[in-house]
């Protein structure tokens, strides 16, 4: 009989590390457990199809936890299941080091069981949506070409779903991604009229629509502290922001682990909206500093209609602002600065957009 009980595997030469983690998640999962790297491997190998998580220390005798990321790095293991780092260290290099490896994050010691609990178990439900999706490609590949995928609705409802789905990883209103949506449709309509040298087609501009759900699929990398850090709790450090903005790769990593996904032209504008949606006209974005039209049409687009959502939501770490002072900063630069098409198409449309989805409010 195969045994279909989901697993979570500890990996930890301190028993007293184990036996805390153990405790906060025996009551949903098997817990299996290792004292040292080599011993570890073992477990993650024999158990494969039935783990849910991995907790793996980095100081450990035998063999380190970067050992064992080391010979996993090339499996299906490290992408299909996440892996959290144990440790007090956090330092530029050793995060640089096992994110490159494929950890997902890190749990610092000592630990703080609420947080840990709530993050792991966002993460745990990410990768099973991440894999079910997979799944899902995998199956319609077999029946379909290639050349016949693009654009069908059963992979249109997977995406929106997806981004639905991921939305509750943060604590931003409930119709966020569904107004995200509306907006960059309405943008890419008005810009389509008033410049008609970006060749939005009616195709084209539902294309884009479709995925701005999942701009911000990566926050779901970023650990709760930041993330759902409070207003009261004081701004984001230079440190923390640093993390936050890992976001937009995170995002494109999840992208990328689709199987034949690449290629066409819903992958081409997913990858462009997660990665560039925070890139400025100026070059003063991030991650990459494009500049001007360096930065694809479509992500500035989500870009505006992010920032005037967040300008005009109550958010962890901020009051809502009135629609007056939200176009206000926005026209001022106090948001960085955005093609000035862009910035055109906005002015234009963003009185009728307020009164539709905010003033009476947002149904779907």
């Amino acid at each position: 009989m195969i045994d279909t009980r989901k697993k979570i595997v500890i990996i930890d030469d301190v028993e007293l590390n184990r036996a805390i983690l153990r405790e906060a998640f025996c009551k949903s999962y098997d817990i299996l457990e290792a004292e040292n790297g080599l011993d570890g491997l073992s477990v993650i190998e024999k158990n494969a199809n039935s783990l849910v998580c991995v907790f793996l220390d980095i100081l450990m005798p035998v063999m380190d936890g970067f050992g064992v990321l080391e010979k996993l790095r090339n499996t299906n293991i490290i992408r299909t299941v996440p892996f959290f780092l144990i440790t007090t260290e956090t330092g530029d290099d050793v995060v640089k080091k096992a994110y490159d490896l494929g950890a997902i994050d890190f749990i610092q010691k000592p630990f703080n069981l609420l947080i840990i609990k709530r993050h792991v178990q966002n993460v745990i439900e990410l990768y099973a949506n991440r894999n079910q999706l997979e799944k899902m490609f995998n199956e319609q590949m077999n029946t379909i070409t290639v050349q016949d995928t693009e654009l069908k609705g059963t992979q249109w409802a997977i995406i929106d779903t997806l981004g639905q789905a991921l939305e509750s990883r943060d604590v931003e209103s409930g119709n966020h991604t569904r107004r995200m949506k509306e907006i960059t449709e309405t943008f890419l309509k008005q810009l389509s009229i008033t410049h008609p040298e970006y060749m939005l087609t009616e195709k084209k501009i539902q294309q884009i629509a479709q995925v701005t759900p999942l701009h911000d699929i990566g926050k779901i990398a970023i650990p709760d502290r930041i993330l759902l850090k409070p207003e009261s709790a004081g701004r984001l450090t230079d440190e923390e922001f640093e993390i936050m903005k890992t976001h937009t790769i995170a995002g494109c990593q999840l992208l990328n682990s689709i199987p034949n996904f690449h290629g066409s032209q819903m992958y081409i504008y997913s990858y462009n909206i997660c990665r560039y949606h925070h890139e400025r006209w100026d070059g003063k974005g991030y991650p990459d500093n494009l500049l001007g039209n360096q930065i694809p049409l479509e992500a500035q687009v989500v870009a505006m209609a992010d920032v005037y959502d967040a300008l005009i939501s109550k958010r962890v770490y901020k009051p809502a602002f009135t629609h007056a002072k939200a176009k206000e900063m926005i026209n001022q630069g106090d948001c960085g600065i955005f093609n000035p098409d862009i910035l055109q198409c906005f002015n234009e449309t963003i009185d009728g957009i307020y009164e539709q989805l905010y003033a009476k409010g947002f149904k779907l």
